[in-house]
């Protein structure tokens, strides 16, 4: 998905997990859960996003199987997510600030149809960048806008938000999964999402964590019992190489 012609991430030269994206002794995939929810994620990610180590999205598409993850470009709009659009199988739903958030609470007030799975699209950047997609998107107007309503202000440290309200990409999912009363989901989710920051922080800075994580014990007591880890997906014991170039 990486473009030819963004600037490279800072420590992109790092070997890294090809799963996470840490650094090789930093690498967390012991602790990738496999979290099981009927919640649809179609990510669209900004091309800078790409080969950024404090990327969030991907801890969305490593922990949840179905979710789907296309590239965005202003001159070539994801074939295959445009045509995702017109599948009458799905209900989409494009998640930005200033969407409705009635539709949330139509959608919280109704069982979800079978025939018409809701499927809830992010754009993945930054702020900048994420309204740049939207409007120079012309398959994005159609779709509804929805909105969520944050009970906590973003806790990401890696990146600062210009307001309480701006949330990274995986707080989003994180946050939906909670207001559809998916809880497992979303406090699976959660701890994936600490371990992942405070790790990628001390890699940051090339020490060790400075204490053991309680999330990390939780992770790996869920996956012990639910994980089911797909072919060839990286599930090393925490630190073990697994490295791409």
């Amino acid at each position: 998905m990486a473009s030819q012609s963004h600037t490279a991430a800072r420590g992109y030269r790092l070997l890294r997990c090809s799963t996470c994206y840490l650094p090789s002794e930093w690498c967390i995939c012991a602790c990738t859960p496999t979290i099981h929810t009927p919640a649809q994620f179609w990510l669209l990610i900004h091309p800078d996003e790409c080969l950024k180590p404090t990327n969030t999205a991907r801890l969305i598409g490593a922990s949840i199987p179905h979710t789907r993850l296309f590239p965005w470009y202003r001159t070539a709009p994801p074939a295959d997510f445009t045509e995702l659009l017109s599948d009458r199988r799905f209900l989409p739903y494009l998640l930005v600030p200033q969407g409705d958030a009635r539709l949330f609470a139509g959608l919280r007030e109704r069982p979800w149809l079978p025939d018409r799975v809701p499927a809830f699209v992010l754009l993945d950047g930054t702020w900048s960048q994420a309204r740049k997609m939207l409007h120079r998107s012309p398959y994005l107007q159609g779709i509804p806008r929805m909105a969520i309503q944050p009970r906590a202000p973003s806790t990401y440290r890696l990146r600062c938000q210009r307001c309480a309200q701006h949330l990274s990409t995986v707080e989003v999912a994180i946050a939906l999964l909670e207001q559809l009363d998916e809880t497992t989901a979303s406090r699976v989710l959660h701890a994936y999402f600490r371990v992942f920051a405070e790790t990628c922080m001390a890699a940051r800075h090339g020490h060790a964590l400075t204490k053991s994580l309680p999330e990390m014990a939780q992770l790996l007591a869920y996956n012990s019992q639910h994980a089911t880890p797909a072919p060839g997906e990286c599930r090393r014991r925490l630190g073990e190489s697994c490295i791409t170039g």
